[in-house]
C-alpha cells in the first residue's frame, strides 16, 4: 500500500494513510480532527474456508452493468459479506435486498461511485440496499466499496 490521500468528506480534511507491511495502518491529518469513521473499511485476509458467491437481487428495474463489469455479486465465509458490482437504469431509492445471511446487525451508511459524484448507500438490518442521497447524475451506480 502506498501512501495516499484521501478526503474525509464531512469536514473535509485531507489525510494520509500509510502501511508498512507490519499490518498496522498510520493517518497523519493536515488539520485537527476528532474522529475518522472506519465502517466499510475491508481488508482482504487468507482464509482457509471457502466463500459462497451469488448473484444480488435487484429491486426497483436496477439490471447488471453488463460488459467487463460482469453481474452484481454478493459472496460470504468467515463471517463476513462482500458485494460487488455495477448496476444501472433503476429507481433511486431501493437498489437490491441481501438475504439472512448478508444482513448486517445494524445500520451500516457507505459512500459509493457515481461517477465523479459519491452516492450515500444505507444497507439496513432486514438487508434492504437503498439510495439515500447524494450524486445520481448518470444511470448508474456502483457497489464495490
Amino acid at each position: 500500500w502506498a501512501q495516499q490521500p484521501l478526503q474525509h468528506r464531512q469536514t473535509r480534511q485531507k489525510l494520509v494513510s500509510t502501511a508498512d507491511g507490519s499490518g498496522k495502518i498510520t493517518f497523519s491529518f493536515t488539520r485537527q480532527s476528532h474522529h475518522v469513521h472506519l465502517s466499510g473499511l475491508d481488508v482482504e485476509v487468507a482464509t482457509t474456508q471457502a466463500r459462497t458467491t451469488l448473484a444480488l437481487g435487484l429491486a426497483s428495474r436496477w439490471q447488471a452493468y453488463g460488459g467487463s463489469y460482469g453481474t452484481p455479486m454478493f459472496s460470504y465465509g468467515d463471517g463476513l459479506c462482500f458485494i460487488d458490482g455495477l448496476i444501472k437504469h433503476g429507481s433511486w431509492g431501493h437498489l437490491a435486498t441481501l438475504p439472512a445471511q448478508c444482513r448486517p446487525s445494524k445500520r451500516l451508511i457507505f459512500n459509493l461511485n457515481n461517477n465523479a459524484k459519491t452516492s450515500r448507500v444505507d444497507i439496513e438490518t432486514h438487508g434492504k440496499i437503498s439510495f439515500i442521497t447524494g450524486g445520481r447524475d448518470h444511470s448508474w451506480i456502483s457497489l464495490s466499496g
